[in-house]
């Protein structure tokens, strides 16, 4: 892509993402150009991924289990991804919630694999 079209696309992206003064390679800029261009049809797309480990503390042994949702989100604020972990141990002593909001370019590039890997 040439220099012309790649800032004419940034621009087109920088008015529903925060490109934070970022270097953006040719394919980065498409992605995020088709996010902003189609944000209708990705708006709401989420998917969770669950998992369990075995651990030690000194009560013993516990199995934590994990749940991660990733969302993205387009509404007059922008387009970002939400990340919403939540875990939980099976012998009931440990338990816990993490939020994490992706909304630069950077960002929202490194939480894409996730949202549709």
């Amino acid at each position: 892509m040439d220099r012309k079209e790649k800032l004419e696309k940034k621009a087109v992206i920088g008015e529903s993402i925060d490109l934070a003064n970022g270097r953006f390679k040719d394919d980065e800029v498409d992605t995020l150009y088709d996010l902003v261009t189609r944000r209708d049809e990705y708006d709401g797309t989420s998917r969770t991924y669950r998992s369990s480990h075995d651990d030690w503390c000194s009560e013993g042994r516990y199995t934590r289990h994990t749940e991660d949702t990733y969302t993205l989100v387009s509404d007059e604020d922008g387009i970002r991804i939400d990340w919403h972990e939540h875990y939980w141990d099976d012998d009931g002593s440990g338990f816990g919630d993490y939020h994490e909001t992706y909304n630069t370019g950077r960002g929202i590039l490194g939480a894409l694999g996730k949202l549709f890997g």
